[in-house]
């Protein structure tokens, strides 16, 4: 593939997660997917239908002259993985938001894919407005890599690997940890008998309030008006939940130092 070329031909190293969002993605954009690897026969051959690509489970099988292999593995695989597929020609990818660019320099041409979103194969999310990090080894693979992701979504960045570290961080704290929020939330409402679905409201409401004004302009609460009846009357009610009440009283103590220190 020449570096003026747009990349047409995808194939998919991994069957999980983010190799269906993105492999089903591209698909309905009208990239051709060549193969799909994996060394489970049925993931590999679920994603495959759905993409009308070639399943395979041995990585020798994959077609050398496709114009992009997106690496979509787990983070420890992605340095073995591109061991293994050094004598393909187009450009290599991996969707990390954590490793560097440089675990593919042993590729002539390689770069980043890297979706800005949870997903799960029971809930692929459209991709319209998923920021898609990419990154490229030069200039031509970066504008190639653009083009393609121009194609899923609207909002494509380039980043270099150290911003995309830290945007991958942050990410962790604003959904991995929410959401264990969420979990410990539910489990205490379950034990006294209520429905979660009444915090859906105010979950809802404190998400949109983010697109409008800053986080810290949105703040409210116990903490936040260093409430100390309140806190303890809550910290009373966790005495028998303490993960729960040592979380309650990380994030208090940290609210009354940023807005009453």
């Amino acid at each position: 593939m020449e570096i003026n070329d747009k990349i047409r031909t995808v194939s998919i190293i991994g069957s999980g997660n983010v190799a269906t969002g993105i492999g089903s993605a591209l698909f309905s954009a009208g990239t051709e997917i060549v193969n799909i690897y994996s060394r489970n026969q049925e993931n590999a051959q679920t994603l495959a239908n759905k993409v009308n690509a070639v399943a395979i489970t041995n990585i020798s099988d994959l077609k050398n002259n496709t114009d992009l292999c997106i690496i979509a593995v787990p983070d420890d695989s992605i340095a073995s993985i591109s061991d293994q597929i050094k004598n393909f020609e187009g450009i290599v990818v991996h969707t990390s938001g954590t490793k560097p660019l440089s675990v593919l320099d042993n590729q002539l041409r390689y770069g980043v894919f890297y979706p800005l979103q949870s997903m799960t194969i029971s809930r692929i999310p459209k991709f319209d407005n998923i920021p898609l990090c990419i990154e490229g080894s030069d200039t031509g693979t970066s504008n190639q890599l653009k083009s393609l992701g121009e194609k899923i979504s609207n909002n494509v960045v380039n980043l270099e690997s150290d911003q995309r570290q830290y945007l991958h961080m942050t990410a962790v704290i604003v959904n991995n940890f929410s959401n264990l929020l969420y979990d410990m939330a539910h489990e205490l409402l379950e034990e006294k008998g209520m429905d979660f679905n009444l915090l859906l409201p105010l979950i809802t409401e404190t998400a949109q309030k983010v697109h409008h004004i800053k986080p810290s302009e949105s703040q409210t609460g116990p903490a936040k008006r260093k409430d100390e009846h309140t806190i303890q009357k809550h910290l009373s009610l966790l005495e028998n939940h303490p993960e729960l009440k040592k979380v309650y009283i990380l994030l208090s103590e940290h609210l009354i130092k940023k807005y009453h220190d």
